[in-house]
């Protein structure tokens, strides 16, 4: 019956409704369409038009208006809010049939609209438990830090490995900044390298982090040209004994030294056993215990 469900966020990772709309899509067998570019298309077959008008920026908001005067679409339409705007009513007016989200915007809606159908929206999928895994490495940062070839690399030495691996990413995200696809796409290729085995964790918070510090395989965290003294990925993880694979070059601190306090992704020939992996975890939170905030403290508090 629909040809496409339209709607104005479509990252599933950062919008509720986008995630829902995703979700009914791919049940629907449709394609997601966004909303902007719904309305520049001229497209007449019926739609499924999924909104939340509060979330749509001010712009669309009047170019939907604008295209709603000028001609008419064919769509059905599911709120997942009311606000009794005019633009609202004037999607009543056009919309063949008007779904709500729950019984309580069904009640708003109805007084514009009695044939309104109150449904719901579902839950997030029970999907299949994860298998444990002979071995867990952990990566988290800036979002925009993640780089895929160092990933690609430690894969092929993995290759041929009787153990089985997993990669758990979180990751954070400078003030101002975004998941947008192109995050999404690194991700995609380092769980290629992975074959697929790879946990998108999200945003972990400090207290989240510690305790996947302590309990993961090694940390891996790769940079564009070598582990400096300020990248507080390395050193958070070298803090609580967790082994660390990096990337070295000349203007890495001398103490981070490869098979002694971490590892150089460019000088392993092969992925380190349990034993070589804990034993420069412990010698690299030896090491870090010199780089403390009541260090630093004491440092800039000298005359």
């Amino acid at each position: 019956m629909h040809t496409a469900v339209v709607t104005f966020h479509t990252n599933p990772y950062t919008c509720g409704v986008a995630r829902f709309n995703h979700s009914l899509a791919t049940a629907l067998g449709v394609p997601l369409v966004p909303l902007e570019s719904y309305l520049n298309s001229g497209d007449t077959s019926r739609v499924l038009l999924s909104i939340k008008l509060e979330e749509i920026t001010a712009d669309v908001l009047v170019r939907l208006g604008s295209v709603l005067e000028q001609r008419t679409l064919n769509y059905d339409l599911f709120l997942h809010a009311a606000d009794g705007s005019e633009l609202e009513q004037a999607l009543f007016v056009g919309a063949g049939r008007v779904f709500a989200a729950s019984a309580e915007i069904a009640e708003q809606v109805r007084p514009s609209r009695p044939d309104v159908s109150s449904v719901f929206a579902p839950g997030a999928p029970v999907l299949p438990r994860q298998q444990p895994v002979d071995c867990t490495l952990l990566t988290f940062g800036m979002a925009h830090k993640i780089r895929s070839d160092g990933y690609r690399r430690l894969a092929a030495l993995m290759e041929g490995d009787s153990r089985s691996f997993r990669l758990e990413i979180s990751t954070a995200l400078h003030e101002g900044g975004s998941f947008d696809a192109s995050f999404f796409t690194i991700g995609e290729e380092i769980s290629a390298a992975f074959s697929g085995n790879v946990r998108f964790l999200g945003f972990l918070a400090d207290a989240e982090v510690s305790e996947r510090l302590r309990e993961v395989d090694a940390l891996v965290a790769f940079f564009p040209r070598g582990a400096r003294e300020n990248n507080t990925t390395v050193l958070s993880a070298m803090t609580h004994g967790c082994p660390v694979i990096t990337n070295l070059d000349q203007s890495s601190p001398a103490w981070m030294m490869h098979g002694v306090t971490v590892y150089d992704i460019g000088k392993l020939t092969y992925f380190p056993d349990k034993s070589e992996l804990q034993q420069v975890g412990d010698t690299g939170m030896r090491a870090a215990r010199e780089f403390s905030f009541d260090v630093l403290a004491r440092i800039v508090s000298q005359p």
